[in-house]
C-alpha cells in the first residue's frame, strides 16, 4: 500500500473486551544479499511445500526473487483493497509460515527484490496484523493455537499466526526501508480509521483502550526498527531511518478537517508533523508516533484537557513496552 493511498475504513475493528483491557494494562540468521548468494536463498524458500501450494499455477521451480515476489502477490491480494478469499488468506498464512521457519530471530537480510512487493501484500492485511500484533482479540488467539486460520465471518475472511513469527517476518522485510515504510504506513492508515471510528461519546475507558492498542502495534514495529538500525553500523541506522521517514511522508498533503474526514485528518496531520521535524533523530520520531497521533485524536474530539493530557502519556508508555517486547524477541 503506497503513502498515497487515500485512508481505508476498518473492515474489522479490533474487538475489546475487559479481558483485554487487563492484558493491555499487563503491560537464525537469514543472509539475503544482493548477489548471487540472495537467488539461492530464495530458491531454498521455493523449494518449501508451503509457498508451492500457495503460488498454485503461479508456481515455478526456477522462480528468482523478484519473480517470487510478485507471484506471492499476486496470490495474497485481489482486486479490492483489504478483502480477501479463503485461498488467498491461506496462501499468505503459508508464506508467512514458511518465511519465519526460515528466519528465526537473526540479523536476516531480505533482497529489497522480495521483501518490497511481499511488504506491500502483507501491508493488505493490516487488519489482521495489527489484531496479532495487539494480541488481545480472542478469534485471532484461538485460530493462531488451534490451526483453524483462516477464517471467514460476517466481516469477511481473516488470517491469524503467531506474534513472534509475525514479528521475525517483519524484522526480515525490514532492512529494505521501503518494505518498513510500506508496512508502517499501512498500520498507521488502520489505526487513524479505527480512531476515526471510535465515538466521540466513549467514555475514558474506552478512548484509553483505543490508544493503548493502537500504541502496542507501533511500539512492535518500533522495537523492529530498533533491531535493524541496532545491527548496522551508525551511518547506516541513520540512513535507514532517514529514508523510512522520507518515504513516509513523500507524499503528504494538507490534512482536511476532522470533520469531513477524521481519517485523513489524524493521517496527514501526523505526516505533515514528521515531515516538518525533518531528517534529524528519525528513529526518535518514529517511536513518539503514538504519543502523537493520540494528541492529535484526543484534541481533535475536542476532549476536556485532563483527557487530552493523559491519554498521550499512556499510549507513550505502553508504545515503550511493546518495543522492549519485540526487540527481546529479536534478540
Amino acid at each position: 500500500m503506497s503513502s498515497s493511498s487515500a485512508p481505508r475504513s476498518s473492515r474489522f475493528p479490533l474487538k475489546v473486551t475487559i479481558t483485554a483491557v487487563c492484558l493491555v494494562l499487563a503491560g537464525g540468521t537469514w543472509l539475503w544479499l544482493d548477489s548471487a548468494g540472495a537467488s539461492g536463498a530464495c530458491q531454498e524458500l521455493v523449494g518449501d511445500k508451503r509457498v508451492r501450494a500457495a503460488l498454485g499455477s503461479g508456481y515455478r521451480s526456477d522462480l528468482g526473487c523478484s519473480e517470487l515476489g510478485a507471484a506471492a502477490k499476486r496470490a495474497t491480494t485481489g482486486a479490492s483493497a483489504g478483502k480477501h478469499s479463503l485461498q488467498q488468506a491461506r496462501a499468505m498464512q503459508n508464506i508467512l509460515l514458511a518465511m519465519d521457519d526460515r528466519m528465526g530471530t537473526g540479523a536476516g537480510q531480505v533482497d529489497p527484490a522480495l521483501a518490497v512487493p511481499f511488504a506491500e501484500a502483507l501491508a493488505d492485511y493490516a487488519d489482521d496484523t495489527d489484531q496479532i500484533l495487539t494480541s488481545v482479540n480472542v478469534d485471532y488467539i484461538r485460530a493462531e493455537t488451534q490451526s483453524t486460520s483462516p477464517w471467514e465471518d460476517q466481516t469477511g475472511v481473516h488470517m491469524s499466526i503467531s506474534v513472534d513469527s509475525l514479528i521475525h517476518v517483519v524484522r526480515g522485510l525490514s532492512d529494505s526501508p521501503a518494505a518498513y515504510a510500506t508496512v508502517r504506513d499501512a498500520a498507521t492508515r488502520h489505526i487513524a480509521a479505527d480512531f476515526a471510528a471510535t465515538p466521540r461519546t466513549s467514555d475514558k475507558v474506552m478512548l484509553g483502550l483505543r490508544a493503548k492498542l493502537a500504541a502496542r502495534i507501533l511500539g512492535s514495529l518500533d522495537g523492529v526498527a530498533q533491531k535493524v538500525t541496532q545491527d548496522k553500523r551508525q551511518a547506516g541506522a541513520e540512513k535507514w531511518g532517514a529514508d523510512v521517514v522520507a518515504r513516509l511522508t513523500a507524499h503528504s498533503k494538507a490534512p482536511p478537517a476532522y470533520r469531513e474526514d477524521p481519517a485523513g485528518h489524524l493521517l496527514y496531520s501526523w505526516k505533515r508533523e514528521l515531515k516538518d521535524a525533518g531528517p534529524k533523530n528519525p528513529l526518535t520520531q518514529l517511536e513518539a508516533q503514538s504519543e502523537d497521533m493520540t494528541r492529535l485524536w484526543a484534541r481533535a474530539l475536542g476532549l476536556e484537557q485532563g483527557m487530552r493530557d493523559s491519554l498521550p502519556g499512556e499510549s507513550r508508555d505502553n508504545a515503550i513496552a511493546a518495543r522492549k517486547d519485540t526487540f527481546d524477541k529479536l534478540r
